[in-house]
């Protein structure tokens, strides 16, 4: 047995990666060579050193530029840099009062976002720890902080179908798949007039306030007070922080209306749309008041979900010759999950929405 040792000791000695030179071996790729040295080792010292001496003359050799074109150069960047530095607030850093959008990676490579409005005293709170605000002000969109729990936070400025989504709510939000849908429906242009049934949380509205553009108008009816102040304090959230952010002015072009809109058909006289979205329980009941002010060609959508059988069937009654076309259109939301690392489709929930072209 001591034998055996003592040659699997003088075995272990000799296979050592350091030589009795005591210079360490050079691994395989430490030493591999480029096509060029391959070849120069294969011919004789004569050729190889020929080939080394037309590999030399064929390096673009360095140039040097006079100072004059150095100077040109700067002089003509400048602009560009001035372009840069008077680029906006938008690329600016963040300030108070502007909404920041907090993103932090969890478990099963899922994303957190967290929204918070920016002030001096206060404290962005997350699972991975609390950063305070004052850390956030004067960086720059797109940078990485670190909570006091050690949780990397990338912040950026939310877009308008993140800050819906992350908004404070009351109802039901329309969601911007379905917003993005209704929008084409019904073709609105920057400077047209449109109605709204059931303000809600203000998501509809902030995405028509923007199709319409500042020479538009938004008319949002809603009949429960609280959904009604509760849209005014969103859209103006808003606008105020996007003013802050951007440099620019939202357009103040939303016209918060606190009234049934079944009782509204005196107000209807003296208006002309060009397009009606209709998003309340029953739209039949809105359609006798607000179509006889609705443009020749003009369109009607009715954003409903599961309801759409009963809706049809009041519209279609008499006096159903007074709409040209009606279209009902079916959106299937299919809800993917996870199990064991496979996605599957969990369950479908139908929505429905009914256009009407005058």
């Amino acid at each position: 047995m001591r034998v055996w040792r003592a040659l699997r000791r003088v075995a272990a000695s000799s296979s050592s990666s350091f030589p009795a030179d005591g210079k360490p071996r050079r691994r395989a790729w430490e030493t591999s060579l480029s096509p060029l040295e391959r070849v120069r080792r294969l011919l004789p010292p004569e050729e190889a050193a020929a080939v080394a001496r037309c590999a030399a003359a064929a390096a673009p050799p360095p140039q040097t530029r006079p100072d004059g074109e150095e100077e040109e150069e700067v002089a003509a960047a400048a602009p560009c840099q001035a372009l840069v530095e008077a680029a906006g607030p938008r690329s600016g850093p963040f300030r108070a009062g502007e909404l920041v959008l907090a993103e932090m990676l969890r478990k099963r490579n899922t994303t957190l976002k967290l929204l918070c409005r920016l002030a001096a005293e206060a404290v962005l709170s997350s699972p991975g720890g609390v950063l305070p605000h004052r850390d956030i002000i004067g960086q720059l969109p797109g940078q990485v902080l670190r909570s006091s729990g050690g949780a990397r936070l990338l912040l950026r400025r939310p877009s308008l179908d993140e800050y819906v989504l992350l908004m404070p709510r009351g109802p039901t939000i329309a969601y911007p798949k379905d917003v993005s849908a209704i929008l084409m429906m019904i073709d609105i242009h920057p400077g047209d007039t449109v109605l709204e049934t059931g303000s809600g949380s203000g998501a509809m509205s902030l995405f028509l306030s923007r199709a319409v553009g500042p020479k538009g108008r938004v008319l949002s009816y809603e009949i429960r007070d609280d959904h009604h102040s509760l849209a005014k304090k969103n859209y103006s959230h808003w606008r105020s922080a996007w003013e802050i952010g951007r440099g620019d002015e939202w357009p103040d072009n939303v016209e918060f209306i606190l009234k049934d809109i079944s009782t509204a058909a005196a107000d209807m006289k003296s208006v002309t749309l060009d397009a009606v979205v209709l998003d309340m329980l029953n739209p039949q009941c809105a359609l006798p008041v607000v179509h006889p002010s609705l443009k020749q060609g003009g369109v009607c959508a009715v954003y409903l979900a599961n309801q759409m059988v009963e809706t049809q069937e009041n519209i279609e009654e008499p006096p159903q010759n007074e709409y040209e076309e009606i279209h009902i259109q079916d959106q299937a939301v299919l809800k993917e999950s996870k199990y064991n690392g496979k996605n599957f489709t969990a369950d479908e929930i139908p929505y429905y929405c009914t256009f009407i072209i005058q």
